[in-house]
């Protein structure tokens, strides 16, 4: 609003006249100032048919605080981009040939402990993985009708590339806003700001150097390739149908959903103790997961029950406990074991709650 006063105060001061200056808001101004869906399908299109290869910062949040990845990555012409970890920013690379005795010892007795063993963790990061591309068709399309999009020159340079900037901001309250600061040259994504509903900057991930040198990539593609093993999910996609044949009952999907949501797909797992089937649901940009299981309930750590709270929803007991920026519920109904988590505001998520327990207490 700022930027639109200027200019016609700037246009009048010159001896234009106000109805030329009105003229050029309404002409001018939705193409600087608004952007429609092509700049994110744009965008998208780049993240697939771009080669690219470099390094880049990446801060992940968990409720045990915030983090930062220093990660390699490398893409060819396709619908995923690979990345391999070089380094936790403050955290040393441990090296088996430095560990005395002791230090195995302890390294053992904290895998036995709690399993979040730190070599493990390098074994398992310290490989490259699949990443998939963001923003199906199916997102783009949830974005459009849920968010607005705002794209404009931007007069920064992100290793040495002129950028251009995608505000998607929303339409409805609570929901978070994303920056994305995109190579001006080709759409190939170089930076993207995360803001919760507040206004809090909670993720980023931006590169620190990259090439889009195809001959250069296409070389090291060949070299890593080999080293490559498709991504191992314990969950596979399935349907409402198979999961009624899973769950032997048919999944309670919720009565209420947050505006602008919609079932994005349904995974399954098989497993000896329970079988679990999860429902996804999101608005393009937000998701939040319901998971249904039959069997042993869900194991619970330490952290997770000393933090939980107890809440009444209809006469079924519901325990609730902070999970990263937002609550998780649990709670049982009729032999299934339901958890719900995700990243909408606590009060939506127990609108949610509400209406699945109140279902489940129908059937």
């Amino acid at each position: 609003m700022r930027t639109y006063k200027y200019l016609i105060k700037g246009l009048r001061f010159k001896g234009i006249p106000l109805w030329f200056t009105v003229l050029v808001f309404f002409l001018w101004g939705p193409d600087i100032f608004s952007a429609d869906i092509t700049v994110l399908e744009r965008i998208v299109e780049a993240e697939r048919t771009v080669h690219y290869i470099g390094a880049s910062l990446r801060t992940a949040s968990s409720p045990r605080g915030t983090r930062t990845f220093e990660e390699h990555v490398i893409h060819v012409p396709g619908d995923a981009s690979y990345r391999k970890l070089l380094s936790v920013v403050g955290e040393r690379k441990p090296s088996s040939d430095r560990q005395n005795s002791d230090e195995r010892q302890r390294n053992d007795r904290r895998r036995g402990r709690d399993g979040n063993d730190r070599n493990n963790r390098w074994r398992e990061q310290d490989k490259w993985r699949e990443v998939r591309i963001p923003f199906s068709e199916k997102a783009i399309k949830l974005i459009e009708q849920n968010y607005n999009l705002e794209h404009q020159p931007s007069d920064e340079k992100i290793v040495n590339h002129e950028t251009d900037l995608l505000i998607i901001s929303p339409k409805f309250a609570g929901r978070p806003t994303k920056y994305i600061f995109f190579a001006r040259e080709n759409g190939v994504i170089l930076r993207v700001e995360d803001y919760d509903a507040d206004g809090v900057l909670r993720e980023i991930f931006v590169y620190t150097r990259i090439s889009f040198n195809a001959k250069a990539v296409n070389a090291k593609w060949e070299t890593i390739k080999k080293d490559i093993r498709p991504a191992q999910r314990r969950s596979h996609p399935s349907s409402l149908a198979e999961g009624e044949k899973i769950l032997k009952t048919k999944p309670v999907q919720p009565q209420y959903l947050p505006p602008g949501f919609q079932l994005q797909g349904v995974r399954s797992i098989k497993r000896r103790e329970r079988n679990t089937i999860f429902l996804e649901y999101t608005d393009g940009l937000v998701n939040f997961t319901l998971f249904e299981e039959t069997g042993k309930p869900p194991q619970r750590d330490s952290r997770e029950r000393r933090g939980e709270t107890r809440i009444d929803i209809s006469g079924t007991t519901v325990y609730k406990h902070r999970f990263g920026p937002t609550d998780a519920f649990r709670w049982t109904t009729s032999d299934i074991h339901f958890t719900l988590l995700g990243e909408i505001p606590t009060t939506e998520m127990q609108k949610v709650v509400e209406s699945i327990v109140n279902k489940a207490n129908v059937k």
